[in-house]
């Protein structure tokens, strides 16, 4: 499954095809009333890991993590943003003083030790837009009446309700942190029915280490320390992190604060999202001597406040703080079908609440034992897996994601895929959990051009064993690739195809599974239907997946392409995908379930292919195929000759149908037509030959001594190749022998 937070790589003529603004307003006040009663989902209404293994090697993320000094973050979305409002409400509830003047300099970031963090944060959820402060008066009015408050303002020493002001904060000076936490406590134990299940730290000097980076920490002026059953104590030896940290607020003087600072409260969001897997949304607060500004992140990015002067709205700043700390965790933003027991601070047990097959409320126990796979970004699918157990002790798997408004659902393609030999098989689906519009105040521009509504969706699967990576023979890892393209060929049958094929996208079945069952093909969110044809005729905005396994006329498509005819993606990408993933396999371990330590260098070979830069990527896969191949660039001793001489042939195979397409890109529209007539003509032939190859590579592993190193073994002569234009007469019995009948390649021709 990918890691990447990338944003739905579609048209922008789909992506703004949407209703109409007022069809559309009309569609998010009913998701909002929808929402009111799911008050697990913690919405802006309502009653309101582990680590996933990477789509390349640790090495290759430690690499991409090195090079030049950090820049100012920039979108990164494909679409020009809207510029950012610097509208500020003139109201006399907002302070409406000058501002402080923008952020450190480009300079003063770069030495800034924190900008690293923010830099990363911004990358991940983009530039928050800016709403009217005003909307936090309405965020949480369900955690206290207004009797309630009054009352509390009347009697306490803390608020002079004639002068309007919070005593301690303005006479506080330069104990303005510790005049604030002084007021959190006494709210929250006055206020807060939180039963000693809150506590208010002061953090500013502990370092709350990040999950995602061990080498960065953070220390939030204050923390709200939570306990319960979606919190566990951090590990090691502190007593508060983010993995018990219900939220977090930082203290500044208005003399001092800057961008930066609100910046700052995005680390922290996204921090508690990584070490709490049922997180929905995340919030926190920036406050000085007169005002408070709120940062809130989701799956679809997030938004951040203007100002709200805190002393002309008191009963506000008490709602915020009660918000934030609530003893509900949906109000927190918490996913309460997912609950685990503590015990000291350890979660020992846990359960999940989802549907069944008949729509039917069931609980299943979570495997405390298994690690879950997640995501490794806030903004995007948003990805986690969970390992579970039905009544009958039988492992399920249940997906958590987050799709965009113009994507096919998953479940959609697994429905038609059921009973499919090499693909993963659904069991159930919870769809429409809850959408990522109804977490945003109605001041937020929902038509904004970098703000995607998501919808999550909760599916049941049939488990399955480790993911490709962790093989533990050469036989056990071909053959799983071997029936993965089984699955693909079975899925492109049903009028699917996958687009996302990834290492961590192929599992394995059980140890004693038959041919067709011993990979698996899985994760079809980027899956797309092809209308019984070899390719979907829907042309996209950015390619799909990961530079390692991308196809190079994958690599080289999208809006950044200016040279290339464009063309969509089919299954000859797919089939390459494939094709790179052999070459991670062979050139990235060295042993069993052993990584190759430099196989992700700036100067390896796959660490040239996994460049972020796509020119570099394609050209490096390119002159492999054109002049390279394991004869030039040999793999480490430890694989077979079986193995390599498959990594040879597959290469041969592929290579002249990759250099033909995209030769043909280049020349004209009549030649991209011919190619691609040509080669689609024998799409049944190409998935029995490569199906063939890892067919005879795995009798040569079956017999003894197979796997033996291959270490000086002679260069494997090249193999058999489908010619590219063959001269043959193709049979259009099967529609997929036929060429599409449909307008392709952006381009007005039919083929």
């Amino acid at each position: 499954m990918p890691a990447s937070s990338k944003e739905p790589t579609l048209t922008r003529s789909q992506t703004r095809a949407q209703p109409a603004q007022q069809t559309r307003r009309a569609a998010t006040q009913n998701a909002r009333t929808k929402a009111k009663a799911q008050p697990n989902v913690g919405t802006r209404s309502a009653v309101a890991s582990r680590q996933r293994p990477f789509t390349r090697s640790l090495a290759a993320a430690a690499r991409a993590q090195q090079g030049p000094p950090p820049t100012p973050p920039k979108p990164v979305s494909p679409i020009p943003l809207k510029p950012e409002s610097s509208t500020t409400s003139t109201s006399s509830d907002t302070w409406s003083s000058p501002a402080p003047s923008r952020g450190f300099s480009i300079d003063e970031e770069t030495e800034d030790e924190l900008y690293p963090q923010r830099q990363a944060a911004l990358s991940d959820l983009h530039e928050l837009p800016t709403v009217d402060g005003a909307c936090l008066r309405e965020l949480y009015r369900d955690v206290a009446s207004d009797r309630r408050i009054n009352a509390f303002l009347s009697k306490t020493s803390l608020y002079d309700s004639e002068k309007r002001l919070w005593v301690d904060i303005l006479q506080a000076g330069s104990n303005l942190k510790t005049a604030l936490i002084k007021i959190v406590k006494t709210i929250i134990e006055e206020l807060g029915h939180s039963k000693g299940v809150r506590d208010v730290m002061d953090t500013s000097n502990i370092e709350l280490p990040h999950i995602d980076d061990p080498t960065q920490t953070s220390k939030p002026d204050i923390a709200i320390q939570a306990s319960g059953p979606s919190f566990s104590a951090p590990r090691g030896t502190g007593t508060i992190g983010f993995s018990n940290t219900a939220s977090v607020f930082d203290v500044r003087c208005d003399a001092a604060v800057r961008d930066c600072h609100i910046d700052q409260l995005a680390v922290y969001n996204r921090q508690i999202f990584f070490h709490q897997l049922n997180r929905i949304f995340s919030r926190s607060l920036l406050i000085t001597e007169t005002r408070v500004r709120l940062v809130h992140c989701d799956r679809s990015g997030g938004y951040k406040t203007d100002w709200l002067n805190i002393h002309e709205n008191p009963a506000t700043l008490i709602r915020l703080i009660l918000g934030l700390s609530s003893p509900r965790e949906a109000v927190l933003g918490l996913d309460t079908s997912v609950q685990w027991t503590v015990r000291n601070g350890v979660k020992v047990s846990g359960t999940i609440t989802t549907n069944d097959a008949s729509q039917k409320r069931v609980k299943y126990r979570l495997a405390m034992d298994e690690p879950y796979f997640v995501s490794q970004s806030v903004r995007g699918r948003g990805t986690v897996c969970w390992v579970a157990r039905d009544k009958a002790g039988k492992r399920i798997l249940i997906k958590d994601a987050w799709r965009t408004d113009v994507q096919v659902p998953e479940y959609t393609f697994l429905e038609q895929a059921k009973g499919l030999t090499g693909v993963a098989q659904m069991l159930s689906v919870e769809d429409d959990r809850i959408q990522t519009r109804t977490l945003r105040p109605d001041t937020f521009d929902l038509d904004a051009r970098d703000f995607y509504n998501r919808t999550m969706c909760r599916v049941t699967m049939a488990c399955y064993a480790a993911p490709l990576h962790k093989f533990k023979s050469q036989h056990q890892a071909l053959a799983a690739i071997r029936d993965a393209i089984q699955g693909h060929w079975n899925l492109l049958q049903a009028g699917i195809l996958h687009r996302d094929v990834s290492i961590d996208n192929i599992l394995f079945g059980q140890d004693d599974a038959d041919p067709g069952h011993r990979g698996v093909l899985i994760d079809l969110e980027m899956a797309v239907s092809t209308g019984g044809g070899p390719t979907s005729s829907v042309l996209t905005d950015n390619p799909m997946g990961t530079h390692l396994y991308q196809a190079v006329s994958v690599l080289r498509s999208g809006t950044e392409e200016r040279f290339l005819i464009p063309v969509p993606h089919d299954y000859l990408d797919d089939l390459e995908s494939f094709f790179w993933i052999l070459c991670h396999l062979i050139y990235g371990f060295d042993g069993i379930n052993h990584a190759a330590p430099d196989a992700f260098s700036h100067r390896s070979f796959l660490g040239q292919i996994d460049d972020p830069d796509t020119m570099m990527a394609t050209n490096r896969k390119q002159i492999y195929f054109m002049k390279e191949g394991p004869a030039v660039c040999k793999p480490p001793s430890f694989w077979s000759h079986a193995s390599v001489e498959l990594l040879e042939r597959f290469h041969s195979y592929m290579s002249p149908m990759v250099i033909a397409k995209f030769d043909s890109r280049a020349e004209s529209e009549v030649a991209v037509v011919e190619t691609l007539q040509d080669l689609y003509g024998n799409v049944h032939r190409h998935y029995a030959d490569v199906i063939g190859l890892f067919d005879v590579a795995l009798e040569k592993l079956a017999k003894p001594g197979g796997d033996a190193p291959y270490d000086q073994a002679p260069a494997v002569p090249r193999g058999p190749v489908t010619p590219v234009r063959p001269n043959l007469k193709r049979s259009y019995d099967n529609p997929l022998n036929a060429p599409p009948k449909r307008q392709c390649f952006g381009i007005g021709l039919p083929l």
